[in-house]
């Protein structure tokens, strides 16, 4: 339970100075570059390893022992805020400087966030995977709520370079909590484990029912539904003009349905499966998105704090699904693949985008909740085919039986 317990502080650490890390640039750059598409540039430079680098995180996940790279990941994550500290609060760094570490600093994370979740059901084998991955996903939230606005307190009273220097710091302690940890791996290394990434993947969407079902559902309620951040200042502004602290009250809202989300989820996971849990999340999930646009403040708050509960549940059970149905020799390469839906926010921000310039704000997310739903018609639709195709199949079979008797 010890190392359990470090792994989780070291993740607090981890989260907590990466959100210092992202507040602080995102305003520098703004303040120093007043270039809204700088800010595009940026967030897509940390976002687009997910996809270049995951596959080969999951390799070696598999290959080497997770511990190890643990560590690893955690003193490059260190070393690398440490240069971007010193080059801020000493020099006059250019953007192409500024995307440079941003991209290294996207390499580790893309590295980094598969393997931290491959080896958290090594760590206590006596717990339930639901409870270690929703207390893992308790405190990822804890610090999306706290490290912004710390950060931000730390802005506003002229302290950024002191904002970087405790990123650097924050990650140092995670580093320093995770040295303990030492798990031996079980699996011995076979000719199985020369199978790529998506050999694995393919694998277990063949094995499993909802796999691949789940997988491509969260592709896309990533790119329209989970772009919502991207563009709800813009919705705020157009529903309560001249009220920028709706906005504040709307991302906490959202950040406590999550808290309280991750919470409830091991008790829900008790008596309903997870796939159960996935769809009636995403259902509930599309619809806040759609409670939003109605002019009610009461009403906005209650939307955004569903699409915060329902959001982390959809999440959750997507990552628990397919951490209970992958063997351990390959969760790695499994789960940096189911990890990559993450790729998919840059690309739905850039949609979304251009749909609000398109149609206006209240139709893109009229849109983006549509489009939620798709997977749910694609499959009720699919399963309305399966029963014809059976039914005309029982038919044929009668009809046959009754010639053969004939």
């Amino acid at each position: 339970m010890l190392i359990l317990r470090l792994f989780y502080y070291s993740s607090f650490f981890l989260f907590m100075g990466n959100w210092f890390g992202i507040t602080a640039l995102n305003w520098f750059v703004f303040e120093t570059y007043h270039s809204a598409i700088y800010l595009g540039y940026l967030n897509f430079a940390r976002l687009i390893p997910i996809v270049l680098f995951s596959f080969w995180a999951g390799k070696l996940c598999d290959k080497y022992a997770r511990s190890l790279l643990l560590k690893t990941y955690g003193l490059l994550g260190f070393i690398i805020a440490l240069c971007l500290a010193v080059v801020i609060a000493v020099f006059e760094p250019s953007i192409s400087i500024l995307l440079f570490l941003t991209f290294l600093q996207g390499i580790i994370s893309a590295l980094e966030t598969p393997n931290r979740n491959s080896i958290l059901p090594d760590l206590a084998k006596e717990k339930n995977i639901s409870e270690l991955v929703s207390a893992h996903a308790f405190i990822i939230n804890v610090c999306r709520t706290i490290g912004p606005a710390a950060a931000g307190f730390l802005i506003a009273r002229s302290l950024l370079p002191v904002t970087f220097y405790l990123q650097a710091l924050f990650l140092l302690i995670s580093f320093l909590l995770i040295l303990p940890v030492n798990i031996q791996r079980r699996v011995k290394r076979t000719s199985k484990m020369s199978s790529s990434s998506l050999q694995a993947v393919q694998k277990v969407f063949k094995q499993t029912r909802f796999a691949s079902s789940i997988f491509y559902s969260s592709l896309v309620v990533m790119t329209f539904g989970f772009s919502y951040n991207t563009i709800l200042p813009v919705l705020v502004d157009h529903q309560f003009v001249g009220q920028p602290a709706v906005f504040g009250i709307a991302m906490s809202s959202a950040a406590v349905g999550a808290i309280m989300a991750a919470v409830v989820l091991p008790r829900i996971l008790k008596v309903m499966k997870e796939e159960k849990i996935f769809y009636s999340s995403l259902i509930i999930f599309a619809g806040s998105l759609y409670i939003t646009i109605f002019e009610y403040r009461s009403l906005f708050f209650i939307g955004l704090f569903l699409i915060g509960f329902f959001g982390q549940w959809l999440r959750s059970s997507n990552r628990i699904y397919f951490q209970n149905h992958v063997s351990e020799a390959e969760r790695g390469r499994v789960m940096s693949i189911v990890l990559m839906d993450r790729g998919m926010i840059p690309l739905g921000a850039m949609i979304v985008s251009f749909l609000t310039g398109k149609f206006g704000i209240v139709e893109t997310f009229m849109i983006m909740a549509l489009c939620s739903l798709l997977p749910i018609v694609a499959l009720l639709i699919k399963a309305c085919v399966q029963n014809v195709r059976s039914r005309f199949a029982n038919e044929f079979r009668k009809n046959q039986k009754h010639t053969n008797t004939g």
